[in-house]
């Protein structure tokens, strides 16, 4: 019996990974519309109207240039970075989310024709060197370590209330397809002026 057990819990995690493989994150831009419940309209570029569902309890951000220092242990970042080896990247640019919104963990190839990776976890250490600050960044089932150069942009997500969601209010966001099927976003980003 537990050995049955454990077939089927190892063939329901395959199941969700072969769908998280097929059904990546997409990336939506457009202006707000108008904003009701757990659903956003939106405008695209074309001035096509579009509807985004959102996840129960999403939030509103912008992003907030700051300088690396302000990347600290317990911060939970996203960051592209090339590959020095398989364990270790040199950023290229360093996103430290606000409380909360953990999108996903891990890292992964950016996409099939983009070599770089993608790293999303908790910063476990961060130090100051000459060569920039050094991380290690903590995730379900490994680590990796970065380097972050002195020139490469960090943002700030800054929580921001829903009321700022006005109509020709520009935004953009990611949805993931949840187990349901459905593809929802759990927050919305200003884009910064």
């Amino acid at each position: 019996m537990f050995r049955l057990s454990v077939i089927a819990a190892l063939l329901a995690l395959f199941a969700v990974t072969v769908s998280c493989a097929q059904n990546p994150p997409k990336g939506f831009s457009g202006t707000i519309v108008s904003v009701a419940g757990d659903s956003a309209t939106l405008q695209d570029k074309d001035g096509k109207n579009f509807a985004v569902q959102m996840t129960p309890g999403w939030t509103v951000s912008v992003n907030k240039p700051v300088d690396a220092g302000a990347i600290k242990p317990g911060s939970f970042i996203a960051t592209t970075n090339t590959v020095v080896s398989p364990s270790t990247g040199r950023s290229t640019e360093v996103r430290i989310l606000e409380p909360g919104y953990r999108p996903e963990e891990g890292t992964h190839a950016v996409s099939q024709t983009n070599p770089n990776m993608m790293t999303h976890g908790t910063v476990k250490t961060a130090s100051a060197t000459d060569a920039g600050v050094e991380l290690e960044v903590t995730y379900p089932g490994g680590s990796r370590f970065l380097l972050v150069p002195p020139n490469v942009p960090v943002t700030l997500s800054e929580m921001l209330d829903k009321s700022v969601l006005k109509p020709g209010v520009a935004i953009n966001g990611v949805t993931r397809t949840g187990a349901d099927g459905v593809e929802r976003a759990s927050r919305l980003q200003l884009v910064s002026k």
